[in-house]
This record gives structure tokens, sequence and C-alpha cells, in this order.
């Protein structure tokens, strides 16, 4: 039987305290008075005993976590649809997943019931609502589900193939979408966003960047994919402030992070990337 001592009508690690360092880092701190960046890594690395790899795949992970419970504890997606939704119709794989948080106190687990079919136990229904209330801010807009699943996982691809789907995946999912496009002749890449209140809610561009070839432009957009948890904000900058208050932002990013050639020679696309900033930058 389940032993969680806790309420499941309050999220989970409702229990834990918050601390702050000396130097201002605040922490979480468990019943046992270990420091957690987190709940979530409390759960994660405390309660699940994973170790602490890339929050990214934390995240997803967490979101897969997250999509199982709340489609079992609402028991209307049978298991089959399930599979195919969260584990791309892989059954071995959806059933390990059911079976391991059986085994871990998160789905019934008094031994009389099938984990395929069970429903969560009062601590997954814990985990469910503090996995629901912590997720990151680049989710708020995109449903509990495959689509969450998907967008946790996309930032570290590298093929054309999986840019393309990403792509399609994210639009429509996020309020401000960069989407790359042949514009008049022009390799670019563009800010789009939409207002669901508008009678007809067209995707509008409310920023835009041409590029010298497909290549520069390709490369771009997979530095934007791996920041695309900063989408939003970067899409209310433009909102705030204006189109060339992006631009000035992402050029800061890209000097910021760029590392002092030991080579006086310039970089061999200098050029070519200065007169796309240009272009950017006329009206």
């Amino acid at each position: 039987m389940n032993d969680y001592r806790h309420s499941p009508d309050l999220p989970w690690g409702y229990w834990m305290r918050t601390a702050t360092s000396p130097g201002g880092v605040v922490t979480v701190i468990d019943e046992e008075g270990r420091s957690w960046l987190s709940v979530r890594d409390a759960f994660w690395s405390g309660r699940l005993h994973m170790c602490r790899g890339p929050g990214q795949v934390q995240n997803e992970q967490l979101e897969l976590m997250l999509a199982m419970l709340a489609s079992m504890h609402r028991g209307v997606v049978a298991l089959p649809e399930q599979t195919h939704a969260l584990f791309s119709g892989d059954h071995r794989h959806a059933q390990f997943w059911r079976y391991w948080m059986q085994a871990e106190g998160l789905v019934d687990n008094d031994f009389r019931n099938d984990p395929l079919i069970a429903k969560p136990s009062a601590e997954g229904i814990a985990v469910l609502r503090m996995l629901a209330a912590t997720r990151p801010i680049e989710l708020n807009a995109i449903p509990i589900g495959a689509a969450a699943v998907r967008f946790c996982g996309n930032p570290y691809m590298d093929d054309e193939y999986n840019r393309h789907a990403f792509e399609a995946e994210v639009n429509g999912a996020l309020p401000y979408v960069f989407v790359r496009e042949n514009i008049f002749g022009s390799e670019s890449i563009s800010l789009l966003t939409r207002n669901p209140r508008d009678v007809i809610p067209m995707a509008r561009t409310i920023w835009h960047l041409p590029f010298p070839d497909a290549t520069l432009r390709d490369r771009a957009f997979h530095w934007m994919i791996d920041r695309s948890d900063r989408w939003t904000s970067w899409g209310e900058l433009v909102t705030e402030r204006g189109p060339t208050a992006l631009t000035q932002h992402l050029m800061t990013l890209v000097f910021a992070g760029h590392r002092e050639r030991q080579s006086h020679e310039p970089p061999r696309h200098a050029g070519r990337l200065a007169i796309a900033h240009d272009e950017a930058e006329r009206p």
C-alpha cells in the first residue's frame, strides 16, 4: 500500500521550506535537511533518485509524467490512444512507464490493480498538482499533453527534418513564433503573432530579418531554437519597444557569447552578417 503521509489536495512538496544563502541564492529544504534548487529538482533527484543531468531532459521527462498522470486521472483517454500520442505507438515503452510509476508509488500499487488501467495514487495526484503548477514559463501557452512533451525535447534537434517538425509543432501553440521564410526571393526569419480575439485571427509579422543565403539563415534559426524558452519575452520586447529593440538585443546576445578568436583575421561571414543586419534595420 502507498504510505504517502501528506495531503493529495495540495501540491507535492508543500511541506518543504525555502532558505536564502548569504549570496542571495534561494534553495528548497526538504524534511531531511537537503538543499535543492527547486521543488521540481527535489522531486526529480530526491524523490525519484534521478541524476542531475541537463535541465532540458528533466523538463521533458517531468512533462511526460505530468501528461500521463493527467490522462490517467481523467480516465477519458484509453491506453492505446495515450500510447500513440505520448510514446509514438511504442507499447513497451508505455507499459514500462506505467509499471515504473506503480513501483514508485505514483500509481495505485496494492498489487490488485493492473498498472495499465490503474488510477494515480494519493501521491501521484499531489505530484500532478505540483508539476502543473511549476511548468517552465515557455509552456504556459501549450496545453498539457503530447505537444508540450515534444516541445520540451525539440531544442536539441540537429537535422533539417526535425527543425521543420519543430516549426509545425509550435506554430499556433505559442503567442510568438519564429519561422523561416523566403519572401520576395530573400531567405529570412520572421517573428509572427496572432490575436485570438480578432474576428479573423490571422498571423501578423512583427519582426523580420533577411539573410544573404539559406545556410546562414538556418544557422541563425538553429541558434533561436536552442533558446525557444525566450521567444515569448522576445515577442513582448517587440510589442513594447519595436522591432529594432529585438535586433539590438539579439546582436548583444550573439556578441556576449562570442569567444575571442586567437587570430586577428575577420570571421569568414562577418561581411555578409553585417549586410544582413543593416538590411534588417532599414525601414
